[in-house]
Order: structure tokens, then C-alpha cells, then sequence
């Protein structure tokens, strides 16, 4: 019998069901391909509303295979929970095998059977379409269990999602600042490498004037060595005159010496006839007071002798008032024998006070024995000096070698002008060669100007004090000339001086063996300075330093002399009172001719030595003349010494800054390395990244392939990153290239200074 028209399908509303769940699921992965939607039989437009469920539809006919054994229990296989898709949202058509629930065809209703087949047909149907419900449920719960997992795995992913974007965004930003600082870093590096090159152009510049400048280098170097050949002239006439005014002061202060030991053995005797004549004066006093006191009492006594007989009774009556008379005659005799004594106590302090005077006086001569080592260690300092300026030849032979080689320079330059390719580089060596050289000469004219300087400075110092030895002679020669004629009333005292003038004859002879030891000593030291002439060099700081002392010993001398003419002054101030004293007492003796002859003979002498040390002076004079002279000349020279600094002052300053360029770059170096580092960091970080967020999709990427996708604008972000590092690349490349040309320049310079060392 046929279904009627209006049968439903009782599972309708349960597929609608769920094809109204699966709906919200369109976001889940897909499967492989669904299959054709099954349309819905429409009921006729007249028929009521259907009450059965609408007719099977015709199938193919089926093997009986297909047919389970049991009745209503069809063996269907279950499809695994990892293979679960979700159901589409359109009602798809059943077809053989594509079933999601694994519901067996339906057995066709027997044709023309009875109610009880037809019933049983039914139930087998029902039968049926409750198992592939029950199938259909369990079903459903596995995909809505894989649809809440899934559902979990794409929140994670869009939280992931975000968090990799908001990295993302702060490594564009990270980025971009590097590279804005790296741009900076370039753009600053760029500016360092034009400075260079301005700085390179320049030195350039200079090379082409001071090429230019040589051959008036040239000229004014022929023209200094003939200044400095006129200057060696005047320099060894100098050191002639030296010698000569060596020897003669030396004569001058033996001379000197030998009349200050007169002079003070005159001294002393002066002290001892003034000792003297103070102890005769007293003497003579006493007894002149005496003589005078006796004389009034002897004519008072005549007096009354003649009156005494004249008249008995008048002596008798004045016999007792004689007689007190005499008594006090005699107390008065015994007050000036107590009077006497008294002076001569007074005599002995006096003599004290000599003695304390003459132990003064032989401290001043120990500071005049002082002050002779001084002047003889001056001397020797002078004799070094001249000796150091006996090496001016020598220098100028060194001078003269170093023009030469100055020419053979200059023609090795022009030699090498004519190679076009080296020309920057040989003009480079030829003008490092060139300041070396003009520093070398610069230094020999800075030494032979110190060496001026001192000689000078000793000059002057010489002068001084030989003009101080001349006027102290002068003084001494005026004092000898007051104190002739003083002499010849201290001829007794003289004579008894006479052994303790030898003793300080003796005293004196000492002084002249300890002087002439210490001349020894001198002239060894002196031997030593002219061995030690060769290390010039080394000694210039030492010379230095010994003019620097010798300045303070002039100034302690300079005190010491002050001190000494201030002591002397006050010893002359003695002297004269003594003189006025004995002036007062000059008795003329036979003995004192002799000794008056002996002082003018060395008063003679020492006008004779004054007037040597006039001559003297006026040799100084001349040698002054002839030290300025040259140090003019120096100062001219000093002009081209000048240009020399300014080149090599420029030099300098183009080696500092190039310098300055190559560490700058090498700064650069290391930060565009460490962005590189940086870079490559965080593109190993983004891949990772994009690894680690493929990693979790692709099992399901077979199902879904719409959640697997990755964001487009990853892609466009990956691209921008590139085109940055392509930039980076390529400014770093001409950071190395600059840093190249940098290490050029550099080798060219090690070169000119292997260069210079081997033709040093």
C-alpha cells in the first residue's frame, strides 16, 4: 500500500534542532567538504496541516547486505571524536555513506501486505529512527564536548593574539627610535667624515705652502749659519777674554786675600797699640794727678818751713795742724793708690772687650774664607760654561748637517713630485720629515740660546762681583792710604806683634793649601762637566736647575754681602775711633820707616790691580756686546722656528682630529652592531612567535583551516621589518666605509712614521 502524501519525518524537528545549534559554530574549523543540502518534501497547498510524517524517499535499491542481521540494529561505525565536525548550517541531503548519525536505509514497505506487516514495518522503522537518535544524541554531546575545547583554544588565542600585538607595537616603536638614533648616529658621523676631509684639504693646503716656504727656509737657514759662524767667532774671542779674566781674578783674589790678612794682622795690631795707649794714658794720668798734688804740697810745706823759722812759736803752735795736714796727705796718697787700681781693673774689662772684638773679627774672616770658596765655585761654574760654549762648533757642524740633509730632502721631494699617483703621501713624508727636522734644529736653537743665556747670566753675575772686588779694593786702598800715616805711632806696638803676625801668616798659608785643594776638587768637577758635554741632552734639566741654585746662592750671597758691609762698616766705625784715639798719641819711631815703605809698596800694588780690574770690566763690556749681538741673531732665527711651530701646530691638529673621526667611528661601529644584534633578536623573537602560534592550530588546521590563518597584517609588519633592516644594512655598510677610508688614512700615516724612524 502506498504512504499517503502527507507523511512527515518524524526526526525533522530534531535535525532542524540541531541545525539551529550548529549555527553559532561557524567561527570552529570546517570540515573537508559538505555534503548537498536534502530538500524538504513541500505538502500540497490544499492539504491540511500534516499529522504523519511526510513519505521516505524512493533509494536505490540496496543490497541486502546492507540490512543488519538483527532487526532494528543496524551496524553503523562510529565516527572517532577527533574527527567530529561541525554541522552546517543548511539541512544537507542524505546520502549512501555520508550519514553523520549512521542510520541504515530504510526497508521498503511490503507491497500489498497485511495491517500486521505494515504495523510491524513500523515499529521496525520506529524502531530505527530511535537508535539513530540515541546515536544522534551521543553524537551531539562529543561535538558540543569538542566545540567548549575549541571554543577555549580560540579565546587563548585571541588573548595571545593581543599580547603579541601589543609587543609587536612596542618593538615598532623600540625600532623605530634605534633607528632614528641610528640615522642621528649616521647623519653625525657623516658630518665628523666631511670635517675630516675639510681638515685633509686643508693640511693639503699647508703641505702646498710649506712647500713653497722651503726654499726661503733654505736661504734664512744659510743666512743663520753664517750668523751662527760670526757668533762662534765672538764666542771664542769671548772665551779667550774669559780665560784671561779667570786667571786674573784668580790673582785678584789671591791678592785680595793676602791683603785682607794684612789688613786684619794691621787690625789687631791697632787693637793692641790702642789697648795700650789706653793703659799708659790712665798710667799717666794717675801720675801726673799725683805729681801735681804732691808738687801743691811740697811748696805749701816751704811755705810753712820758711815761716816754721821764721817763727818758732807759730811752728810749735802749728806743729799739730802739720801734722793732720800730712796725715791727710797720706790718705789722700792711699785714695789715689785705691784710684790706680780701680783703672786698672777698668784696663783688664777693656782688654776683655778686645778680645771679644778680635773673635768677631776672625768670624769675619771665616766669612771672607766663605765667600773666596764661593767665588772660586762660580769660577769653575763659569769655566763649564765655557767649555759648553767651546761645543758651539760642533753644533753648528750638526747644523750644517741637518741643512744638508734638509737639501737632500727637498730634492727627493722634487724627485718624487713628479710621480702624480704619490704625490699627497710623499708631500706627507716630506713635510713630517721636514717638522721633525725643524723640531731637531728648533731644540739645538732652544739649547744653544739656554746655553746663551747662562753664559750671560754668569757674565753678569761675574761682572758684579769682580766691580764688588774692585770697590771694596778701592775702599781698602783709600783705608791703607788714611792709615800710613797712623802707622808710624804703632811701630812699638807693631814690633810686638810681630809673632802673632806670623802665626796668622801661618793661619793664612793654611787657608791658601785648603783653597788650593778645593781649586783641585773644582778643576776635577770641571773635567767631569766636560766628559759629561755628550749627554747634552739629559743635562739640560740639570743645568736648569743648577742656574735656578746658583740664582738663590747669589741672592744668599747678595744677603751675606749685605750682612758683611754692614759688619764692616761697624768695624770701621771701631777703627776710626780707635785711629782718632791714636792720632792723639803718634810718636815717631826709627823701626817705623820700614814698615811705612812695605805698605806703600802694597798700596802701589793694589792700584796696580785696581787698575787691571778697570781693564778687566771693560773686556766684560765688550763680550756683553757681542752676547747681544748673537742673541739677536737667535732672535731672528726665532722667526723661522715660528712658521715651523704654526705648520707642526697644524699637523697636530689634523692627526687630533682624525683621531677624534676614528674613535667616533668606531663608536658608530659598535652601536650599529648592537642594533644589528637587536634586529636579528627580534626576528628571531617574531618567528618564534608565529612558530609557537602554529604550533597549536596546525593539528586542527586539517579541520579548520579558517581559524588557522594568520593575521595579514603580521605579514605587512614582518615586510616593514625587513625594509628597515635592509636600511639599517645599507648605512651600515657606508659606516664601513667611511670606517675604511678612515683606516686608510691611518695606514698612510703609520707609514710616513715607519718611514721617518728609518731615516732617523
Amino acid at each position: 500500500m502506498p504512504s499517503p502524501p502527507e507523511e512527515v519525518d518524524p526526526l525533522a524537528d530534531l535535525r532542524d534542532s540541531l541545525d539551529l545549534e550548529d549555527t553559532g559554530v561557524t567561527a570552529a574549523p570546517t570540515a573537508p567538504a559538505p555534503v548537498a543540502s536534502r530538500p524538504l518534501p513541500k505538502p500540497p497547498p490544499s492539504a491540511p496541516p500534516p499529522a504523519a510524517p511526510p513519505p521516505l524517499p524512493r533509494r536505490p535499491a540496496a543490497p541486502l547486505a546492507a540490512v543488519p542481521k538483527a532487526p532494528g540494529v543496524p551496524a553503523t561505525p562510529k565516527a572517532p571524536a577527533s574527527a567530529a565536525t561541525p554541522v552546517p548550517v543548511a539541512r544537507t541531503a542524505r546520502t549512501p555513506g555520508n550519514d553523520p548519525f549512521g542510520e541504515p536505509p530504510e526497508i521498503r514497505m511490503p507491497m500489498g501486505g497485511s495491517p500486521e506487516d505494515k504495523l510491524e514495518y513500523f515499529r521496525a522503522v520506529v524502531r530505527q529512527k530511535t537508535e539513530t537518535l540515541a546515536r544522534a544524541r551521543t553524537l551531539y554531546a562529543e561535538r558540543d564536548g569538542e566545540l567548549n575545547g575549541v571554543k577555549q583554544s580560540l579565546t587563548l588565542a585571541r588573548k595571545d593574539l593581543a599580547e603579541s600585538k601589543a609587543r609587536v607595537s612596542a618593538f615598532e616603536e623600540t625600532l623605530a627610535r634605534e633607528s632614528a638614533e641610528s640615522k642621528a648616529r649616521l647623519a653625525a658621523l657623516q658630518e665628523e667624515l666631511t670635517a675630516v676631509e675639510a681638515d685633509r684639504k686643508d693640511l693639503s693646503r699647508a703641505l702646498a705652502e710649506v712647500e713653497s716656504d722651503v726654499p726661503r727656509f733654505a736661504a734664512e737657514l744659510q743666512e743663520e749659519r753664517e750668523a751662527r759662524g760670526a757668533v762662534a767667532e765672538e764666542l771664542i774671542g769671548a772665551k779667550e777674554a774669559l780665560s784671561l779674566a779667570q786667571d786674573r781674578v784668580g790673582e785678584l783674589a789671591a791678592e785680595k786675600s793676602e791683603a785682607q790678612g794684612a789688613l786684619e794682622a794691621v787690625q789687631e795690631q791697632y787693637q793692641q797699640a790702642i789697648e795700650d795707649v789706653e793703659r799708659l794714658t790712665s798710667e799717666l794720668e794717675a801720675a801726673t794727678a799725683e805729681k801735681d798734688s804732691l808738687g801743691l804740697r811740697t811748696g805749701q810745706l816751704e811755705a810753712a818751713l820758711k815761716e816754721a823759722q821764721s817763727g818758732l812759736s807759730a811752728l810749735e803752735s802749728e806743729s799739730d795742724w802739720s801734722k793732720s795736714s800730712l796725715e791727710e796727705a797720706q790718705g789722700r796718697a792711699g785714695t789715689l793708690e785705691a784710684e790706680r787700681d780701680e783703672a786698672r781693673k777698668q784696663l783688664l774689662v777693656v782688654e776683655d772687650g778686645l778680645h771679644t772684638l778680635q773673635e768677631q773679627v776672625a768670624e769675619l774672616e771665616r766669612a771672607l774664607a766663605l765667600k773666596d770658596a764661593e767665588i772660586v765655585g762660580l769660577r769653575a761654574a763659569l769655566t763649564a760654561r765655557t767649555t759648553e760654549a767651546a761645543e758651539l762648533p760642533v753644533l753648528r757642524q750638526a747644523l750644517e748637517s741637518r741643512t744638508a740633509e734638509l737639501a737632500q730632502l727637498k730634492a727627493k721631494l722634487e724627485a718624487e713630485a713628479a710621480k702624480a699617483a704619490e704625490r699627497s703621501q710623499a708631500l706627507e713624508e716630506g713635510l713630517a720629515q721636514a717638522s721633525e727636522r725643524a723640531q731637531l734644529a728648533e731644540g739645538e736653537a732652544a739649547a744653544l740660546k739656554e746655553s746663551l743665556e747662562a753664559a750671560e747670566v754668569e757674565q753678569v753675575s761675574l761682572r758684579d762681583r769682580m766691580e764688588a772686588d774692585a770697590a771694596a779694593l778701592g775702599e781698602a786702598v783709600q783705608q791703607a792710604e788714611t792709615k800710613v800715616t797712623e802707622l808710624t805711632a804703632a811701630v812699638e806696638a807693631a814690633h810686638a806683634g810681630h809673632e802673632t803676625f806670623k802665626e796668622q801668616l801661618a793661619a793664612v798659608e793654611l787657608k791658601a793649601a785648603t783653597k788650593d785643594a778645593e781649586r783641585v776638587g773644582l778643576s776635577a768637577r770641571v773635567s767631569m762637566l766636560e766628559a759629561a758635554s755628550g749627554q747634552r741632552e739629559a743635562e739640560l734639566a740639570r743645568l736648569q736647575a743648577e742656574v735656578a741654585k746658583a740664582q738663590d746662592a747669589l741672592s744668599l750671597e747678595r744677603a751675606r754681602r749685605e750682612a758683611a758691609e754692614a759688619e764692616r762698616t761697624d768695624a770701621e766705625v771701631k777703627a776710626a775711633q780707635a785711629e782718632a784715639q791714636i792720632e792723639s798719641l803718634t810718636v815717631g819711631q826709627g823701626g817705623a820707616e820700614a814698615q811705612v815703605v812695605a805698605l806703600t809698596e802694597e798700596l802701589d800694588a793694589a792700584r796696580a790691580e785696581a787698575d787691571k780690574a778697570e781693564r778687566l770690566q771693560g773686556r766684560l763690556k765688550m763680550m756683553e756686546g757681542a752676547l747681544e749681538a748673537a742673541k739677536a741673531q737667535a732672535a731672528a732665527a726665532g722667526k723661522s722656528d715660528a712658521a715651523r711651530a704654526a705648520v707642526e701646530a697644524r699637523l697636530a691638529k689634523a692627526e687630533a682630529s682624525l683621531k677624534a673621526g676614528e674613535e667616533n667611528l668606531a663608536k658608530s661601529e659598535a652601536a650599529l652592531k648592537a642594533e644589528r644584534e637587536k634586529l636579528a633578536k627580534a626576528e628571531a623573537a617574531l618567528k618564534a612567535e608565529q612558530d609557537a602560534k602554529q604550533a597549536p592550530v596546525s593539528p586542527s588546521a586539517q579541520q579548520a583551516p579558517a581559524a588557522a590563518q594568520a593575521p595579514a597584517d603580521w605579514e605587512a609588519e614582518r615586510d616593514q621589518l625587513k625594509e628597515d633592516a635592509a636600511n639599517l644594512k645599507r648605512k651600515l655598510v657606508a659606516a664601513e666605509a667611511a670606517l675604511e677610508n678612515a683606516a686608510g688614512y691611518k695606514a698612510k700615516i703609520a707609514r710616513l712614521e715607519a718611514q721617518l724612524k728609518g731615516k732617523r
